[in-house]
């Protein structure tokens, strides 16, 4: 997921002005430095202030290094040099992890590196510059470097490339698209004799700079019409001539290595263009009623932070989550809908396990994102090459860890839950409504009930809802009845103020911008056993994990309601399986 500049954050937030910024970010440009250092000494922000900003922000916990005693053993861990550019220090290590504290803890270029240098599996943990100058100047004599290119000017979750730099004004190609910036939903202006390749760069620059996730080019009887999913809704947001469509879906299949003379037969491909390099695009052709119809998917490589302490897991959960990964063999399964999420958190378990020790490889349909060190295989069912033939192919290539994109069929259930009991740690994802439905579906393909109980060892359910707009959030009048009937309890209303967004240009008229995962984590408990092999329903298992403990997607998604990140209708949309069993 894209996300602004901390800076714009902090201003989003109501924690600084919009002119505190500014004044910020000319004293940066001056003076080089942090911004978080520059705000602070302008006096109008407080270290405290921006340490828990942060922790809250992106869900990493502080640590006072005034308070720890800082292992000498774990000196050997990072260079000097590292430990002063980055401000970056070493806090605690078990058999297989390092709590680190950091100033920047969403630098994710940062956290691969020191997980590839220490083999280990880095935990971030936040703490002051202050804290962190006196610390380092204590664990090895020296104090921290003040290099200006890094802290909390950068822009968490960004790519690589943008990590490191300090804030600045965007470059003249981005001033272009900032200045086309959707009012409501407006669209770049176009020349009425406007190319197919202007048309196609036009688009593309408007549903990047919406954050959407897809267009769709759809000729109707008279019209070509032009919509964009922004935060899980289809929106319209052009109509164009007609008789553009046939030169648009030339440039298309063109720039997306399709067969530019067939229109009669669905076709797939990718493309990558110059302006946007950052965004990998996925195009899919099909033949309707009136002509062609284009689905672009935009990857955004750059945008992506794949990080398990980013998805907005709670701690309880993440522990959960962590411990399973790190066991040796076993079966983790992420389930939800289509566009709930589970190819982000499978991507964030791999690199939360990609380590120089470990041979990982995955049979995916298709590729989505490409992850260095990892053995990615696409499938190509046309030629026999199917998920079971790819996962028969990996337990030949000594794996230690098997993702595979989805468990279709029997086949596939049965050869990755065998190597999940043979030794193997094995990831995949099914389409339930629940985690709890998870283990029925299993039986249901064929999957004797004890190897289920004996290979499965977690299972996280989750689903998208949107996020309430930081610009127009507001009170949401609902009767404490309505509450009750959503799912608080009566003495939880009387302590829950639900929020809603009124609508403004900055998220479009709609009240949301973005959108944040809840999640429910279903450990193997032992109670569930016998349940298990008792063939219990989806509603019974649901019943048993409550009471060892199991959260659902119902709460957690009254947590985000009752903290003001989402509204109770959302919640409501996206839980409904919660009422049933």
């Amino acid at each position: 997921m894209n996300r602004d500049l901390v800076g714009h954050q902090l201003v989003e937030a109501q924690v600084i002005s919009s002119e505190d910024l500014n004044k910020a970010l000319d004293r940066q440009r001056c003076e080089g430095g942090r911004l978080g250092s520059i705000l602070i000494r302008m006096g109008v922000l407080s270290e405290s202030t921006l340490l828990e900003f942060l922790s809250q922000r992106y869900g990493v916990p502080t640590v006072e290094l005034s308070t720890c005693a800082l292992d000498d053993t774990l000196r050997g861990l990072m260079s000097v040099e590292l430990m002063q550019q980055h401000l970056v220090c070493p806090v605690k290590k078990t058999a297989s992890r390092l709590s680190v504290a950091m100033v920047d803890p969403t630098n994710s270029t940062l956290l691969d590196e020191l997980r590839f240098r220490t083999g280990l599996h880095i935990l971030p943990m936040v703490a002051t510059e202050t804290d962190m100058r006196l610390a380092l100047q204590q664990f090895h004599g020296v104090a921290g470097g003040q290099d200006p290119s890094d802290g909390h000017g950068v822009a968490p979750g960004s790519s690589s490339r943008a990590h490191g730099a300090q804030e600045s004004p965007p470059s003249p190609r981005h001033e272009l698209a900032l200045n086309r910036a959707p009012q409501g939903m407006s669209f770049p202006v176009m020349s009425q004799d406007a190319s197919a390749g202007d048309v196609v760069t036009a688009l593309l620059q408007q549903a990047i700079t919406m954050e959407a996730s897809d267009i769709h080019i759809e000729p109707l009887e008279k019209i070509l019409r032009v919509r964009v999913r922004l935060d899980g809704e289809l929106r319209p947001i052009k109509n164009l001539s007609k008789d553009l469509h046939p030169s648009l879906m030339a440039r298309l299949k063109i720039l997306s290595n399709m067969d530019i003379a067939e229109r009669r037969l669905p076709q797939d491909g990718r493309m990558k263009v110059e302006l946007f390099p950052q965004v990998d695009i996925r195009v899919a052709m099909l033949p309707c009623l009136y002509g062609e119809k284009a689905v672009l998917r935009l990857l955004n490589q750059g945008g992506l932070s794949l990080h398990l302490t980013n998805l907005g897991l709670e701690q309880a959960d993440l522990d959960l989550l962590t411990t399973a990964l790190e066991h040796p063999y076993g079966m983790v399964l992420v389930t939800g809908p289509t566009g709930s999420g589970k190819t982000t958190t499978l991507y964030s378990a791999l690199q939360f396990l990609n380590t120089p020790q470990m041979n990982i490889v995955t049979v995916e349909d298709p590729v989505e994102y490409q992850i260095q060190g990892i053995n990615q295989l696409q499938i190509h069912e046309d030629i026999g090459l199917t998920f079971a033939a790819g996962l028969r192919a990996f337990l030949r290539q000594d794996p230690d860890v098997m993702m595979v994109g989805e468990v279709r069929d029997r086949d596939t259930a049965q050869i990755a839950i065998q190597a999940a009991l043979t030794g193997h740690r094995v990831l995949s994802t099914l389409h339930t409504m629940n985690a709890p439905g998870a283990i029925t579906r299993l039986i249901d393909m064929g999957i004797e009930p004890f190897l289920v109980a004996s290979a499965v060892s977690l299972i996280v359910g989750q689903r998208l809802v949107r996020k309430i707009c930081e610009h127009c959030r507001e009170p949401e009048m609902i009767s404490p009845d309505q509450l009750v009937n959503v799912g608080f309890s009566s003495d939880e209303v009387e302590n829950v103020q639900p929020m809603k967004g009124k609508g403004c240009s900055r998220c479009h008229q709609t009240g949301f911008k973005g959108r944040m995962a809840i999640f429910e984590i279903l450990p193997m408990y032992d109670a569930l056993h016998d349940r298990i092999l008792m063939r219990a329903s989806a509603g019974e298992l649901k019943g048993c994990a409550q009471l060892q403990g199991f959260r659902t997607l119902r709460q957690a998604g009254l947590m985000a309601v009752k903290k003001g990140l989402t509204t109770a209708s959302e919640v409501l949309a996206e839980t409904r399986q919660d009422l049933v069993g």
